[in-house]
């Protein structure tokens, strides 16, 4: 039988489930560790979600859900908006790490959740970027797949690898000043180049 606030109970698991799957990956999370960790019944992983994958699935479904950060045109604020995606993965670290998990797990051509979706989202980036080729504010000799792989590396690499980071920058990821510099540099860089 279903909880009273089945709303509720859905939130709490898949709270519980990122912490897990992030700590410990698709394979190594436990369904008992997450509905312990969120106080219910394990039985109710499977009622909402189906499975554990279904749990991640729809862990990652929720996440991806929220407006995307990605800048792929070439204006003013192009840098500030980098610097602001980049900021939102550093304070997010677990999202990165649910993108590592599934990557390490699924190879390079397994199958990945919100595949479909996440491959049109992914699209509709290129295309922009292609329009902003159209009219000249990046250059058009690029490959605008790369261009946007570029971008989300740039967004996306201090948090996912902080120990280097830390090692190149002599800054944790986690302290302001890594922030700031970060910041700085990519509202500098995206200012500099125009492209």
């Amino acid at each position: 039988m279903a909880p009273r606030d089945p709303e509720a109970t859905k939130a709490k698991l898949l709270a519980a489930a990122r912490q897990e799957f992030s700590a410990k990956g698709i394979a190594g999370a436990r369904v008992d560790a997450i509905a312990e960790r969120a106080g219910v019944n394990k039985q109710l992983v499977y009622y909402y979600f189906g499975s554990k994958d279904g749990l991640f699935r729809e862990l990652l479904r929720t996440r991806l859900s929220r407006p995307a950060a990605v800048p792929t045109d070439e204006v003013p604020a192009t840098g500030d908006l980098i610097a602001a995606a980049g900021q939102e993965h550093l304070d997010d670290p677990d999202y990165l790490r649910l993108l590592m998990w599934e990557a390490l797990e699924a190879g390079p051509e397994g199958e990945v959740a919100e595949e479909e979706a996440r491959t049109a989202f992914y699209a509709g980036l290129v295309d922009q970027v292609r329009a902003a080729q159209d009219a000249g504010r990046i250059a058009a000799d690029l490959d605008p797949a790369q261009v946007l792989l570029g971008r989300i590396a740039m967004v996306m690499f201090p948090a996912a690898f902080p120990q280097v980071a830390r090692m190149v920058t002599g800054l944790a990821v986690t302290d302001p000043r890594f922030a700031e510099a970060r910041a700085e540099f990519l509202r500098t860089a995206y200012r500099a180049r125009g492209g």
